[in-house]
């Protein structure tokens, strides 16, 4: 009878063991950081206006938080726009979709960039009409190595050139 005991918490003790391993791959949370910027032009305006932009992406499982910092050359800000929602990674592994459920928006300056009213628009459109603004982050080029990428939004048809985190 010792012996049947023996094995049976070895047999338990290595199912238990199974199971951790599997639960532990199952629910491991994808992290994804970036730190973006680019540059912004407003060609339609008189004087042909320059911004920069910085747009952070924090993502952690599936909650994702975008951060838009838009400001002049001389670097005044000028407003941001941050978005939180959720962040699922397409099979193909190189794209992800973003399921955006609120905003927050802060303008600090008179005038603001093309940019930023255009995804003031788009994104307040979606919000109230169909409570969600659908997005898709692109990933174009990355190294890991050397911790960049490049990223493509959509809407926006916007590329930006990223440092990469994990």
């Amino acid at each position: 009878m010792n012996r049947a005991w023996v094995w049976l918490v070895l047999v338990l003790a290595v199912l238990l063991a199974v199971v951790r391993v599997y639960y532990a791959r199952s629910n491991h949370s994808e992290q994804l950081l970036l730190n973006c910027s680019s540059e912004l032009y407003d060609h339609d305006k008189k004087d042909s206006q320059q911004y920069y932009l910085l747009m952070d992406l924090q993502a952690d499982n599936h909650n994702v938080l975008l951060n838009y910092r838009y400001f002049t050359v001389d670097g005044t800000p000028v407003g941001s726009i941050k978005m939180h929602g959720d962040l699922k990674r397409n099979p193909a592994g190189s794209s992800y979709d973003l399921t955006i459920h609120d905003k927050e928006e802060q303008l600090l300056e008179k005038t603001k960039p093309a940019h930023m009213d255009y995804l003031s628009y788009i994104s307040g459109l979606n919000l109230t009409n169909k409570s969600i603004h659908p997005m898709t982050l692109e990933m174009l080029d990355t190294d890991e190595q050397q911790h960049y990428a490049i990223v493509r939004f959509q809407p926006g048809n916007a590329v930006y050139g990223c440092r990469l985190q994990h």
